[in-house]
This record gives C-alpha cells, structure tokens and sequence, in this order.
C-alpha cells in the first residue's frame, strides 16, 4: 500500500509563511488552538458563518464574518473547525477549498496519543499491510488509502469520494424475513427505522441497546409511538464483560464510556444478552467501545457469524485492530470498507459478511 502523502497538516503548517485562520468555534476549534499553541503554530483569526457571527469573542479571537476576514488576510489558509454531514455545509467547506489552501483537520475524538502520522504508519506498517490484504474488494482499499492520506494531511480532496450508507447496506448485504437484528448504540431510533426498511417490516426479533437515560426514555416513546413489536430494550452500555462502567451521559450523539465519569451504567454484554440465541446482523457505533464490544461477543459471532456494520472511525487504531480482530474471530469473513458524507473523517465503517 503506497500513499501519496508523506508530510502531516502540522509540520506543513509549521513551515507556511502564510497567515492561518479557523472557520468554526467551539470544541473543535479549541482543540485546533490548543494543538497550534503546543506546535508553535500562529493562528491570526477566526471566522464562523455569517448566520452564527455576533462578534463575540474566542480564546481571545474576535470572531468575524469570512468576507471580513479575507479583506484582511486575503491570502489564507483555512482551517475547519467543526463537523458537519449536512449537504449544504459540504458543499460550503469545498467551495472554500476552491479559493483557499483549506483543511480539515484530524484530531483523535477521545484523547488517544498518538496522531495518524510517518512514524505512526512505520509503527503499524505490518498489521496495516494485512488489512489491506484482507479487505474484499478495491473500493475497499481505496477508501483505506484515501482514510490514510486524509488523516496524514488533512486535505479535503480526500474526503470526496463517498457513497451512500442505503446503498452500501443494499449492495453488500442480504436481508430476509428471518433477520435478528441487535442494534448496538439504538439511540433514539433511527437505526431501527433503517433496519425496518430494509426488512419490509418483516423479521424475527430486534434487540436494541442504549446507554444514556435521556436517549434511552426516547428510544422507548419512539418504539411504543411506532408500536414496533418484537423487541427487547437494554438500558446499559455494550462492553466486554458484564458489570458497571463509567459513564458520561449527555443526552446526545456523543455520550460515551468515560473513565473519569462520577456516573455509571450497567455493562452489558453481547454474548449475555442473547444467551445462545441466534442473532443475523448487528450494527456497532458505541462511540469508541467498538472493540469491546466486539469482544464481549466473540462466542455469539464465532458461532452464529451474522451479518455485521461498524463504525470505523472513533480510533486511528480501529482501522486495524477491527478487521484483524474479526478476521481472527471468523477467518471467512468478507470485509469491506465504505465511508459516508461527512467532514471530518466520519464515518468511516466496516461491513463484514460470510
């Protein structure tokens, strides 16, 4: 597997003569700022949407209008701050990317150490060479090329190669009327709702797991309001053994096990929750516990070999250790890799498959 990029956003952004500027406030941007300030890495301004502009203040920054700002610094390099999967807002970010050096950059989503970088690919070169190896098909490996590059570089052309999650789920699956389906990370349902669609309606039972209370209580008004039957609701968070773990619920997308949490929530297992009953297909996004739950499974998914989705994207790491992990568990497993419309590198998911 060769890349084209051998060179990370930072060390080009150590060595630019060129002003540099962040579009988008908030989280994103904090950790941008704090990891320019560790590098030595000026930013001269900061602009948001001219709908979010207040001329409010940011880490010390005036936050301005992009046509504001540009008149001053027309020569820029652009940093996007935030995520978005909003169509309207990936087409504003690559309009940028046609009048500016822009990037988006890559940052871990949950405190990891270590960055995509040379010395990470020289680290991980084996095991990343046997993933490549392993992956079904050549979309497949282009979207890991592609996932590398970005990450390296974090250049948007990168990122515009996707399609689409209905589709990939279509194509690459085979869904009957005798389906088992555990959803991992239900939410407040929509991923039931998919999982109805693709069915017909038509099934044998769902099994649906959600940690957050808060998500948890609207999840179960959306099963009862849709009187969606044959279903079982597990108030607890997917793990590899059963228990409690720490837990930081915020009632959002983004709540997640979190070892410095006061609060806890049960741990539930895969394995325990089906108690050698059959399951067809299970969906992953448990906001960086994938591998975990993965092994609080491996009994159920060695022996029945169902249908899996995971998301991908949640740690650098899971780009191998995923794949390698299944591979381990089912050596007849046919992984595929797809990517979905999303900047930064989101979304990103495995479609595993006998």
């Amino acid at each position: 597997m060769e890349l084209r990029e051998t060179m990370t956003l930072w060390q080009r952004l150590q060595n630019t003569a060129k002003p540099i500027v962040l579009y988008g406030t908030g989280n994103g941007a904090d950790a941008i700022l704090d990891r320019c300030e560790a590098l030595g890495i000026p930013v001269a301004g900061i602009f948001a949407s001219d709908d979010f502009v207040r001329h409010q203040q940011f880490r010390g920054f005036t936050v301005q209008r992009y046509a504001e700002l540009c008149a001053k610094l027309p020569d820029c390099i652009i940093l996007i701050a935030f995520a978005s999967e909003r169509p309207e807002i990936l087409e504003r970010f690559f309009r940028l990317a046609e009048r500016h050096e822009t990037y988006a950059p890559h940052l871990p989503l949950f405190g990891d150490l270590s960055l995509v970088s040379p010395s990470w690919l020289l680290d991980h070169e084996e095991a990343l060479q046997e993933v490549w190896e392993l992956l079904a098909d050549e979309e497949s490996r282009r979207v890991m090329r592609n996932v590398l590059d970005y990450k390296l570089s974090g250049r948007l052309e990168y990122l515009a190669p996707v399609t689409d999650r209905r589709g990939d789920l279509e194509t690459l699956f085979d869904f009957s009327e005798a389906e088992t389906y555990m959803d991992l990370g239900a939410y407040r349902g929509e991923t039931i709702d998919e999982f109805l669609a693709l069915t017909e309606g038509r099934y044998e039972h769902i099994y649906a797991v959600e940690p957050d209370p808060k998500n948890f209580a609207r999840l179960r008004q959306h099963m009862e309001r849709n009187q969606i039957s044959k279903c079982s609701l597990i108030a607890g968070g997917i793990w590899k053994e059963e228990g409690r773990i720490a837990f930081a619920s915020k009632g959002g997308r983004m709540s997640c096990h979190d070892e410095h949490a006061a609060d806890t929530v049960p741990a539930v297992t895969i394995d325990g929750i089906l108690a050698g009953r059959p399951v067809s297909y299970l969906k992953f996004d448990v906001e960086g516990a994938e591998m975990e739950a993965l092994e609080g499974g491996r009994e159920s998914i060695g022996r029945f070999r169902p249908k899996l989705l995971i998301a991908g994207y949640h740690h650098d790491d899971d780009l191998w250790r995923i794949p390698l992990y299944l591979h381990s568990l089912c050596p007849d497993y046919r992984i595929y890799l797809r990517r979905h419309p999303y900047v930064p590198c989101w979304e990103i998911n495995f479609f595993v498959h006998p």
